[in-house]
Parts: structure tokens; sequence; C-alpha cells
């Protein structure tokens, strides 16, 4: 019937991938919960201009309605994270420190042609702490999730913005260089990374932006970065971090690389960000990171899935 056909990329979960997707979702909440974070249910809806303190790209990722009741513009839920900072910021005053976990549907606008809108995304978030053993615990929680829904062959792909904003510092870029800029570095196109930053006379910091999609690899790629930025104690700070997070993380059995044109997420992240992958899925299965810049420069990280995404892809 014509009548019942779903939206592009939007679909049922029939009761075998169903009862998959619920097992999955106790067994994480169970960890979680296990760890110490506390479960929230964010609201499905919000006001639309609460989003812009989150950045344009998760503007545009978000469905807006319009209030019947107020008039008001409002949005249906597309990021968790954002939602369980709104709620941390309700909890600052009994707590220095929050950890909160949360398990819910969202739906997205702008996705890629192959992937679903709606999405049911597990996380964690880690308020209150900005030392690095706050990003430790969540990596090692992230890997430990993962391993619990038998995922094997995992690597992390970890990358600190800091060096990334550190080189664009003194080149003033607009708004739309900066995007075009993070999407040709994501993707690792030089030719148009060139393309844009001739516009700005600066070719030492070009070409060192450029070269940064070579930095891929494994602890060594972190010397080379100091050979990229000789002499900035600020980069040899953020090195450091790295390399005794690496320390960590290596012990649980796992690929660790970096990736320094790896700058993907949304606009609210700062500082350390990863992103996990395994042989078995055909692109990211999970990714997290630092966002400091929201909430009154509140120390915050934490990492999310989608579990539909994992579903899927299992072919369960």
């Amino acid at each position: 019937m014509s009548q019942w056909l779903l939206p592009e990329n939007v679909e049922d979960l029939l009761p075998t991938q169903a009862k998959q997707l619920e097992i999955y979702r106790r067994k994480l909440l169970d960890l979680y919960t296990k760890n110490g974070y506390e479960l929230v249910m964010p609201s499905l809806l919000e006001y639309a201009e609460s989003l812009n303190a989150f950045g344009r790209d998760l503007d545009l990722d978000t469905f807006k309605v319009v209030d019947q009741l107020s008039g008001r513009m409002m949005g249906v839920s597309s990021d968790l994270t954002t939602q369980t900072s709104r709620i941390d910021s309700q909890l600052i005053k009994e707590n220095k420190i929050n950890k909160l976990c949360y398990a819910g549907p969202v739906l997205r606008t702008n996705t890629a042609l192959t992937q679903s809108r709606e999405l049911y995304q597990v996380g964690i978030e880690y308020f209150g702490e900005l030392d690095i053993s706050a990003d430790i615990e969540v990596q090692k929680i992230l890997i430990n999730s993962l391993k619990l829904l038998d995922i094997d062959n995992i690597t992390l792909d970890i990358n600190h913005l800091d060096i990334y904003n550190q080189l664009i510092l003194d080149l003033n870029l607009s708004a739309q260089d900066k995007v075009e800029i993070a999407e040709a570095l994501m993707i690792k196109d030089k030719a148009e990374l060139r393309k844009i930053l001739n516009k700005y006379n600066k070719s030492g910091v070009s070409e060192k932006i450029i070269e940064l999609v070579d930095l891929y690899g494994d602890k060594n790629i972190l010397d080379e970065m100091l050979k990229l930025l000789p002499g900035n104690k600020n980069i040899k700070s953020t090195i450091d971090k790295l390399k005794s997070l690496y320390e960590v993380l290596i012990k649980t059995d796992i690929k660790i690389n970096f990736d320094f044109s790896d700058i993907r997420g949304y606009q609210y992240h700062s500082g350390l960000i990863f992103s996990a992958y395994s042989s078995k899925y055909s692109t990211a299965i999970a990714q997290g990171g630092r966002y400091d810049n929201i909430n009154n420069d509140r120390a915050a990280t934490g990492f999310s899935m989608d579990l539909r995404f994992i579903i899927n892809q299992m072919k369960v």
C-alpha cells in the first residue's frame, strides 16, 4: 500500500533486529551504571534557538517544527550529547562532577545517502574534569563497550584539535574557508587545500597545514609532529599528553593511530577527539571527544554510537 511507504533513509526494525538492539542497549547501560554513570532521558523536543550554541552544522542536521502552543520554532532531538550537556547545567549546583549516560532515538536531516536518518544513540558524558584522566576513562569505557558487543579488530584514531587550531591562528580564516579546509583535510585533498590557502599568502603556515594530511600512523607520528612545529611549547605539551594516553590505551589490546587531519565531528568539539573503527564495518562505529567550549567553558568529554548502524552492519 503506497500510503504505508516510509520516507527515504528511515526504516522499521523487524523482530530479530529489534531484539538484538534491546539486548545491546541493556548490556551497555549496565556497563555504564557500573562505572558510575547515571541514566538520563533527554526530551525529544527543544527550542531551535538553543541549537545555535552548538554550531551551524548541528542546526542543519535538526528537523524543525512549529510549536502549535507558542508559535516558536522547535527542533526534534538530533544529538543526545548536547542535550545531556543542558541537563548537566541543571545539576552543576549539586555536583562539581557529573557522569551521565543515555540511550534513545534521534533524527537527522543530513546524512550520507546510504545511512539512515533515524539513529539509536547510546553514549556517556563526563562533566567537570579537565585532566586527561577523564579522557582515558571515557576511551577505556568505549573500548569495553565495543568488546561487549563482540566487535573485534578495533582501531582507535585519535587527534587533538589544539594542533590544527594553533596552525590556523594567524590566518584569520573566513567562516566558509574554515568549513572547506576542514572538509578537504578529512578527505585528504591536498590540491583543494592549496587552492583555499593560497588566498592568504602565508606559504609557511599553508604547507604545514597541508602536511597534516600525511601525519597518520602509530606513536612514531607524534615525534613527526614535533618536527613540524619545533619549539612550540603548547604543541609539545599536547604531544606529551597524547604519548601518555597511548601508553595507557595500548594495554587494552587494540590498535591505536593518530590522524592529525581528522577534524570531523560537530563544531562544538575541542581538544582531544577520537573515532573507533573495526574491519567489519564500513565507517566509524563510535566517535567522541572533548567539548569544553560550551556551557560556560564547563569541562566535558564523552562518546556516542548508533546501535541501529551497528545492528544493520551485522545483518542479524
